[in-house]
């Protein structure tokens, strides 16, 4: 007999974390589940450590693969995936008790497409909660496309239904925000999803974590999911506060590119990409109300290498 609920769960190198995350999954209230470890090439203890657990649970099954990403594990996962409902977790994060059951619960109450769960986020500095307020459903869900708190766009705080995702698969070419990119694409196809007050999710985020890293794929990646994201809803015929937020964000991963090559000396990738995207920044200084502080921020960024270079990256002399 099939499970309802199929959790999945992308590793990679995440021996310290691995096995409490996965025993936050264990130990939830709501049993008719199987629990897809995806372990993506890992060289350290996670992949004995997972099937040591998996000798232990039927429920849990591990598929190993050559490394080729967080996203091509995901997929994997999916492929593989035999419930109604589908849920990812990262595999150093953890999830309350009573999580799926519940969210399970609004779901089929509701007859929502999705449901989406509060979280907290941990850090080594600070915690910070993100909270939904009250039980409700959304008619419009790309509405809260706009909206920056109850990581909308974050794969893991929810539970879908199965035919919701379809053949929608997270983009193996693209190694940051990609689940900003899969979350947005699924939300476009929702007619209805289901909020539950409750924080029942706990993104810990470490200081070697992707999200912590300063790279060129990483802030490529940012623009492509931001680039793509924009492009896809003017095909829709998107218009509105959701569209204004996707173009904002677009140009935002433009200027963070220019950042990136303004730091570390990319003089001629900075040219490229300022030449190639002065049209959309141009209307985004031009149309985007924000402070006049920030807007000479952006203009030092924007207006050229040498500029960008004096004002925030060469040495500042001690007077």
């Amino acid at each position: 007999m099939k499970p309802s609920l199929s959790i999945i769960m992308p590793v990679y190198n995440n021996e310290c974390y691995v096995r409490a995350s996965l025993q936050s999954v264990l130990n939830q209230t709501y049993h008719d589940m199987e629990v897809i470890v995806v372990d993506d090439g890992s060289s350290d203890h996670s992949l004995a450590i997972c099937q040591e657990i998996a000798a232990l649970d039927d429920r849990v099954s591990v598929i190993h693969k050559e490394n080729g990403g967080v996203s091509s594990a995901r997929n994997r996962g999916l492929e593989a995936a035999q419930g109604r409902y589908i849920a990812f977790i990262d595999s150093d994060d953890l999830i309350d008790a009573k999580m799926y059951e519940v969210m399970i619960a609004v779901l089929e109450r509701e007859k929502a497409d999705l449901v989406n769960c509060g979280v907290i986020k941990e850090c080594s500095y600070e915690d910070i909660l993100y909270e939904i307020g009250t039980v409700e459903v959304s008619g419009l869900p790309l509405n809260y496309l706009s909206k920056k708190e109850c990581f909308i766009d974050s794969t893991w705080n929810k539970v879908y239904r199965r035919e919701l995702i379809g053949d929608t698969r997270f983009n193996e070419n693209i190694s940051y925000s990609e689940d900003k990119l899969f979350v947005t694409e699924i939300i476009l196809k929702a007619r209805t999803m289901a909020f539950v007050s409750n924080v029942f999710y706990h993104y810990i985020q470490h200081k070697d974590s992707l999200s912590w890293k300063d790279t060129e794929d990483v802030w490529l990646g940012n623009f492509k999911v931001h680039q793509r994201i924009f492009e896809r809803m003017e095909e829709d015929g998107i218009m509105g506060a959701v569209l204004d937020s996707a173009f904002r964000g677009y140009a935002r991963s433009i200027i963070a590119l220019l950042r990136y090559d303004i730091k570390y000396r990319r003089e001629e990738a900075y040219n490229q990409t300022l030449n190639e995207y002065r049209t959309v920044l141009t209307r985004f200084l031009k149309d985007t109300p924000m402070p006049l502080g920030k807007k000479l921020e952006y203009l030092t960024y924007t207006t050229s290498y040498g500029l960008a270079s004096l004002v925030h990256y060469y040495p500042k002399r001690l007077w």
